[in-house]
């Protein structure tokens, strides 16, 4: 991955919406390898200092950390994926409006499935114990489902490209 400012293009804010399971992580290591952008993702971090996953206050501590990092990444010029799910408008709207003050262009993906298909992919993930991942019991999953404000078309219109995945 190559690091550094490209004065060719302008940086690029990719945010990811959408709720465990969805694919987030999967789509963003291949957009990594492939546009070389710098990817955070707070479950890895979590895991990788052995922390619990269920500390509150650890995670929100480091998911400002990391959006902090990742803000100075983006005003020197380095792309980055938000993978974290920005579950909320308010998040999304913060970022979007941060990201253009830093004079980057900004791509959302949007991940859109259903209850039950997120669910079926969850059980599996469970099942495997897939190493740097939460996991979520179907009931986390029905708080996470209520919590979720998905984006609408409106919404997606103010962002320089957006991306829906079914």
């Amino acid at each position: 991955m190559k690091l550094g400012n490209d004065t060719a293009r302008r940086p690029q804010l990719i945010i990811f919406c959408g709720l465990p399971g969805s694919g987030k992580t999967t789509l963003a290591r291949q957009l990594e390898q492939e546009i070389g952008a710098f990817r955070l993702n707070i479950d890895e971090w979590v895991a990788a200092l052995g922390v619990d996953f269920w500390d509150d206050e650890f995670r929100h501590r480091l998911d400002r950390r990391l959006y902090e990092y990742g803000l100075k990444l983006l005003e020197l010029g380095q792309s980055i994926i938000l993978e974290d799910g920005t579950w909320t408008r308010a998040e999304r709207d913060e970022l979007r409006e941060v990201a253009r003050k830093l004079g980057a262009t900004i791509e959302i993906h949007y991940f859109d499935l259903s209850f039950d298909e997120l669910w079926r992919r969850l059980a599996l993930r469970n099942a495997t114990g897939a190493p740097d991942t939460v996991p979520i019991t179907k009931e986390i999953l029905e708080k996470c489902w209520r919590r979720f404000e998905r984006p609408n078309k409106a919404e997606l219109t103010q962002f320089d490209s957006s991306i829906i995945h079914t």
